[in-house]
């Protein structure tokens, strides 16, 4: 069944006019939307997305891959899963990493599968229809989104062997506590933090330690649990915070004058282009991390659930002829092999250009707090057509479509398509 709704006009964006007169949707028998249709002018001409990983089911330039599909939530994907099987749409694994699809750890009620790892390093190396060992249709740009959650903050994760234990003392995870540190110049004299794990026979104690990088105002002093009120002291750190990298972009094998790009949690950096920062990647939340590249440009952008996170340019040569920057590993790649840590990663895209097509949550994109980006079948100069993904987008509410440009700016207003819909949609 279709139904034609709406007539609206796109402001021109970045020197260009980009139009859409009509709206044309496809619903199944019992309403849903299934297809949509935007028709109108100046969209250029775009190819599928290069690579699209909805974890079970890849795309490798609109062609699906379900190579995955079968695997059971016990079976860890292996080196003969990938680096020894062609027909594996990733080309290499480091850790231990699981398709799974509990609905207690999925993104939304409809994204199905993800990728889970119990680890501080694991990752996907790789995919194979834009390998970095050579691209057969080169492009200088790259855009890659992805939904990634951690269960546990590194960069003020901090062990400790305690002493002085009051009795009971026995935390559970997630427990908080605070600390009496004394006078300092801050004005702040109560430290704040949330157990991670304890364990009573080594009497060591895993935790974060909120707004602390360093254990200067920590050893020696006491730490009370919040809900038992009892006591221990912080004797001795045994441990230090942990870096973490969520993705390296790779152009052929990473090596001097190479484009070789690394995001951690601490910072962002290629060639002589060096930011730190704290990228602000909730724990125990689903964030959705974006890199964008432009190697005619020089230029770097990270964003953080559609925050701009780092950006900026580098000098040094990094382009390699042949080759197009592309996914050297994404997951978690951690330096602290002793510390708890669990990550889950879903809805992998990456694209030669940063035009794309998303669903976003509010009708102006000035109010816009939450993003999906589509897998389009086709896009044309007067044409794009997607079937909607919702993602964990709030479906008491509707969603409207925002259509970027090459330039990363969309258009300002949303262009709506449903009406308040029903939780099936």
């Amino acid at each position: 069944m279709r139904a034609l709704l709406l007539v609206l006009l796109f402001t021109p964006i970045m020197g260009f006019a980009q139009t859409v007169n009509l709206v044309s949707l496809e619903k199944s028998g019992e309403g849903k939307i299934t297809g949509v249709l935007l028709k109108g002018s100046g969209f250029g001409i775009k190819a599928t997305p290069i690579f699209y990983d909805q974890v079970g089911t890849v795309y490798e330039k609109g062609i699906p891959n379900n190579f995955f599909e079968k695997f059971t939530s016990d079976r860890q994907i292996t080196h003969e899963d990938t680096l020894n099987n062609t027909a594996s749409p990733w080309g290499n694994v480091v850790g231990s990493i699981y398709v799974r699809s509990d609905p207690k750890f999925a993104r939304g009620p409809a994204t199905g599968k993800y990728y889970n790892s119990p680890s501080i390093k694991a990752n996907l190396h790789n995919p194979r229809a834009y390998s970095r060992a050579g691209t057969p249709q080169e492009s200088k740009k790259a855009y890659i989104s992805w939904w990634f959650k951690q269960q546990n903050e590194m960069r003020n994760y901090f062990q400790f062997e305690l002493n002085n234990i009051d009795a009971n003392f026995n935390p559970a995870e997630g427990e908080e506590f605070s600390i009496d540190a004394g006078a300092h110049w801050t004005g702040i004299t109560t430290i704040y933090g949330r157990v991670i794990a304890y364990n009573p026979s080594t009497k060591i104690l895993h935790a974060n330690f909120y707004g602390q990088y360093n254990t200067n105002r920590l050893t020696g002093n006491r730490l009370t649990l919040a809900a038992s009120g009892k006591m221990a002291t912080l004797a001795v750190n045994t441990r230090g915070t942990g870096s973490n990298k969520y993705i390296r972009v790779w152009e052929s094998d990473g090596s001097d004058g190479t484009f070789r790009l690394s995001w951690t949690n601490n910072e962002i950096y290629q060639a002589d282009f060096r930011m730190v920062q704290r990228s602000n990647v909730l724990p125990r939340e689903w964030n959705h991390m974006e890199v964008f590249v432009d190697q005619t440009k020089n230029y770097i952008k990270t964003k953080v659930n559609g925050v701009i996170d780092a950006e900026g340019t580098y000098t040094l040569p990094s382009d390699v002829a042949g080759h197009s920057p592309t996914i050297g590993l994404i997951g978690l790649d951690g330096n602290q092999a002793e510390m708890i840590q669990e990550f889950w990663m879903d809805d992998i895209y990456l694209d030669g250009s940063f035009k794309r097509i998303v669903l976003g949550n509010a009708p102006k994109h000035a109010d816009v707090t939450h993003e999906e980006v589509q897998f389009f079948t086709q896009w044309t100069d007067s044409e794009i057509r997607f079937s909607p993904y919702y993602g964990n987008l709030d479906r008491k509410n509707p969603a409207y479509i925002y259509i970027y440009s090459e330039n990363d700016v969309p258009n300002s207003e949303g262009i709506p398509f449903e009406s308040p819909p029903k939780m099936e949609n």
